[in-house]
């Protein structure tokens, strides 16, 4: 993945430098998935395993793109603090990059959200602010309140509505997935958050072959326990967010995200967060919905995050 070359300013290991961590974003592996599906005639099932990356989720890509590009433009100074609204792991990753950039983070996360993410996120050094769970918007309100506030100190990365998260999957997961599969792949799924790992797929997979089909992972419901994963309704949707880029949206349940989860663990041996098992519930409809088909799963974090979730309901110790 190209990065943009940094200032002076910003240490060494931002640069890219092959002995660096930051060189171990994106490139992760597409895992073929051999116990998934029903026996009988089938689907080509792959897995884009995004926990590869290295603070575990696809949300490296996307704050290293977005920070490079402000550090180049100028728009974000050492000297600032960058800000976020965030479910968990966009935070994690940014604690990431700060600490190898030595810049400052902020971010603001509903109270609600696991107490894994708070503390992957503290440990790393971010200062994380908790907001209301009952709204599943007051963290995005408080992190766009302080920026308006204190343009100069602050700068928004903006995840929501900003141009380098639709790139940095554009660049990155699609033309991965293009490489990875020889250009022969019908159907790639992914879960709906920021919208942009699925804006950047389309884009870019459809530039190649319009043929390629994008579904969209959502929750049931607008309260869910599927971390990570946007409902969109009237009350919100993401401004990166275009639904002519994407074919088709799968509302998928807790119960059945959970159970999608284990079974990941349990038969590939992937060890994955709940937005991963919504998508994998996804593939398996569509997989007997029209077999033969090549389809891709992006599976976007790890399942460390996620101990004190129901996930682990019932696991003693």
């Amino acid at each position: 993945m190209e990065t943009t070359k940094q200032p002076a300013s910003v240490p060494a290991l931002s640069r890219g430098r092959k002995n660096s961590i930051l060189a171990q974003i994106g490139g992760t592996p597409l895992l073929e998935l051999r116990h998934t599906l029903d026996s009988g005639p089938s689907s080509t099932l792959l897995a884009k395993w995004e926990g590869a990356n290295p603070s575990g989720s696809l949300k490296d890509r996307i704050v290293q793109r977005i920070v490079d590009d402000a550090l180049a433009k100028g728009e974000l100074t050492p000297e600032m603090t960058v800000v976020e609204a965030s479910s968990g792991n966009t935070g994690i990753a940014m604690g990431l990059i700060g600490a190898l950039y030595g810049i400052k983070m902020r971010v603001y996360m509903p109270e609600s959200k696991s107490l894994e993410r708070r503390k992957l996120m503290r440990f790393w050094g971010v200062d994380l602010r908790l907001t209301s769970g009952a709204d599943p918007n007051s963290h995005i309100r408080a992190a766009e309140e302080l920026v308006r506030a204190h343009p100069r100190e602050y700068f928004y990365l903006n995840q929501n509505g900003s141009a380098g998260n639709i790139a940095a999957h554009a660049d990155g997961t699609a033309a991965e997935i293009w490489e990875q599969t020889g250009g022969k792949v019908d159907t790639v799924i992914a879960a709906l958050g920021t919208s942009g790992t699925l804006m950047g797929l389309s884009l870019w997979l459809k530039e190649r072959n319009p043929k390629v089909e994008i579904i969209s992972v959502q929750p049931q419901k607008a309260q869910s326990k599927i971390e990570g994963l946007l409902y969109v309704s009237p009350d919100y949707t993401p401004p990166i967010y275009r639904d002519d880029l994407v074919d088709r949206t799968l509302h998928i349940s807790d119960s059945e995200a959970i159970e999608e989860t284990r079974n990941l663990a349990k038969r590939e041996g992937l060890f994955c967060g709940i937005s991963s098992g919504a998508c994998m519930a996804a593939a398996r409809l569509l997989a007997r919905e029209a077999p033969g088909k090549t389809i891709v799963a992006v599976l976007g974090d790890r399942g460390d995050r996620y101990l004190s979730t129901d996930l682990f309901a019932g696991i003693g110790v």
